[in-house]
């Protein structure tokens, strides 16, 4: 298991604040979809920005 070192959600440019757990479990699912993607590999720092609407 990969060790998440922080993870932040921003929502309408505001930062959404979560205690270590909750970054651990947002942190470990986005790596976990990421790594499984055709030329991924050890990711270091993934970043994702979703439009919504």
């Amino acid at each position: 298991m990969t060790k998440i070192k922080s993870a932040q959600v921003t929502v309408n440019g505001k930062k959404v604040p979560m205690k270590g757990f909750v970054q651990d479990i947002i942190g470990q699912a986005i790596v976990g979809m990421v790594s499984t993607l055709k030329g991924v590999a050890k990711p270091k720092k993934v970043e994702v920005k979703i439009l919504v609407g």
